[in-house]
């Protein structure tokens, strides 16, 4: 199964198991949570939350380096206890054209997703990449800003 199925598959799950529409509202039993444009997917597993938080997605400038757009996921410092995933669509943005990896020189295997803690950007250590995808994940602990960059 690709990466792109299984997410699929599990916003089915997850509007199946009572989320709002949007996926904005997440509760204890997990859910998905996706930006606007499609390009960010956060999964909440169950037991990650104690109690219900309309989470969202917003799109912010870039920080310097940074390949594609950079999100903040709110409400920032929101903390999980378990591990949530965090999903980069590289393919959503070669269709938008947003950024070209081809004209950068880059492939899919060379990026990474970053956080922002304490004012500077720092690499999520447990990157995944699917490169059939053109996804770029990592696990989450807490909410903050995230964006991606070339290694």
């Amino acid at each position: 199964m690709t990466s792109k199925f299984l997410l699929a598959a599990s916003l089915l799950i997850t509007a199946a198991a009572g989320c709002d529409s949007d996926g904005a509202t997440v509760g204890p039993r997990g859910g998905v949570v996706s930006s606007d444009d499609g390009r960010i997917t956060l999964e909440i597993p169950a037991g990650a939350l104690h109690r219900d938080v309309e989470i969202e997605i917003v799109e912010i400038d870039a920080p310097n380096g940074a390949i594609g757009a950079a999100y903040t996921i709110e409400p920032v410092g929101t903390q999980f206890a378990r591990p949530a995933t965090l999903s980069y669509d590289v393919a959503s943005d070669n269709v938008d054209r947003f950024f070209d990896l081809a004209a950068a020189g880059v492939a899919v295997e060379d990026l990474a997703l970053v956080t922002e803690k304490a004012n500077r950007w720092m690499p999520m250590h447990d990157r995944h990449v699917d490169a059939d995808g053109e996804l770029v994940s990592a696990s989450v602990l807490y909410l903050s800003s995230y964006a991606l960059f070339a290694l």
